[in-house]
């Protein structure tokens, strides 16, 4: 499994398509809720064009859960900035685990968020992994 190390500081254009969808996304529903608008109707067209389109609810779910009930304030980059920093390397990390079915997806998501709301994270986090696994 990738650590958040694999992601610090790397730049997004040299990191893989699905790598990079999610700190891109990420910054999105940042740059959403900061400016009072809808995150699912600026992420709906991306999650579709990727046919992830399952993964976007429980996409918002995980970020809400991470903004309502993380640790401290995360901090995101712009949408279009060219670096991964530590918060985006910690989702990255989360969404990765949840991909590959590891069983640190909990740990990872207790690191994030209040232990009440980790097992709901975790949840959140598998069916986005799972929605974004390659077909069949």
């Amino acid at each position: 499994m990738a650590s958040v190390y694999d992601y610090l500081d790397q730049h997004v254009r040299d990191m893989a398509d699905d790598d990079i969808f999610v700190p891109s996304a990420a910054r999105t529903w940042v740059f959403a809720v900061r400016n009072a608008r809808c995150p699912q109707a600026m992420l709906r067209s991306g999650f579709t064009v990727r046919r992830v389109g399952a993964a976007l609810l429980p996409f918002l779910c995980s970020m809400t859960l991470i903004d309502r009930y993380g640790y401290g304030t995360m901090r995101f980059a712009a949408v279009r900035y060219s670096n991964v920093s530590d918060d985006e390397a910690r989702i990255l990390t989360l969404f990765g685990a949840a991909q590959k079915g590891d069983p640190r997806l909990i740990r990872i998501a207790t690191s994030l968020v209040s232990d009440e709301m980790a097992m709901q994270l975790a949840g959140a986090a598998s069916k986005v992994g799972a929605a974004m696994l390659p077909a069949n």
